[in-house]
């Protein structure tokens, strides 16, 4: 029995359904039973014909299952492989290659959802917002009406392209190359991206600050100035963005209240 083939059209059906991957999240399977909705089609294709199988097939995949939601595309493609691989086999081979599937699926989640929760969520994601930041600046400065409108469209930008690209390659590579296609990944220079693209975000960051302080008078200069290295310091630190905020809210409160003046 020859193993079934993935059609294109299959491919933006599981690419649809993976959009929707934590649509169904709940807390004791995670993204388990949106990734078993997801291959639902592949699934059939592959079980069809014999309902038991199908049965079994969509109760494995309802097991509990988490990653990066753009990692779930590579590993969506290499578990279609894995199934249909086994769907062309019979009895104690079909058993044998069916029982890998269910460790694989978690080992890939875990491995992969690290490496891209750093460059996605990391590094790729302050990148766009700084991208937003400059965006409008630079409208502003322009004299453009529409500098949130720039703004929105850059960061947008920065951040989903390459995620769009990501998921359509990985779900691609994985089920042409399954496995292996991991493994090459995992070969790439991607600590590398992380890390200069935090360093360009920085760059970036002092570049936007002084655009912002400059037309500044000098006491609000200095307040901007202690405010901004005040965030650098408690970002270091490990402080949450939000705690950060409440901080500066009571910060200003307490200056307001004390009437001073710089």
């Amino acid at each position: 029995m020859s193993a079934p083939r993935m059609t294109p059209g299959m491919k933006v059906r599981l690419g649809a359904r993976l959009l929707l991957l934590q649509a169904r999240w709940d807390p004791a399977r995670l993204q388990g039973p949106g990734f078993a909705f997801a291959l639902d089609p592949w699934l059939q294709v592959c079980w069809g014909g014999d309902p038991s199988e199908l049965l079994a097939a969509r109760r494995r995949h309802l097991e509990h299952f988490n990653t990066h939601p753009i990692a779930a595309w590579l590993t969506a493609g290499i578990v279609c492989r894995q199934e249909a691989a086994a769907s062309s086999l019979l009895g104690a081979a079909r058993e044998a290659e069916i029982r890998k599937i269910g460790p694989l699926k978690m080992r890939l989640g875990a491995a992969l959802a690290a490496l891209y929760d750093s460059f996605f969520w990391g590094a790729l994601r302050p990148a766009s917002a700084l991208a937003g930041i400059l965006a409008a600046q630079a409208a502003y400065l322009l004299g453009s009406p529409h500098a949130l409108s720039w703004a929105v469209a850059a960061a947008l930008s920065v951040y989903n392209v390459p995620a769009v690209m990501a998921r359509i390659f990985g779900l691609w590579r994985g089920w042409a190359d399954g496995e292996r296609a991991a493994a090459e990944l995992t070969k790439l220079s991607v600590q590398t991206w992380i890390r200069g693209l935090r360093w360009a975000t920085m760059g970036g960051a002092f570049v936007a600050f002084g655009i912002g302080a400059w037309p500044l008078s000098g006491g609000d200069r200095l307040i901007a100035v202690l405010t901004f290295a005040a965030g650098l310091i408690l970002t270091r630190r490990g402080v949450s963005p939000l705690a950060q905020l409440g901080l500066a809210g009571v910060g200003g409160m307490a200056v307001s209240a004390a009437g001073l003046r710089l």
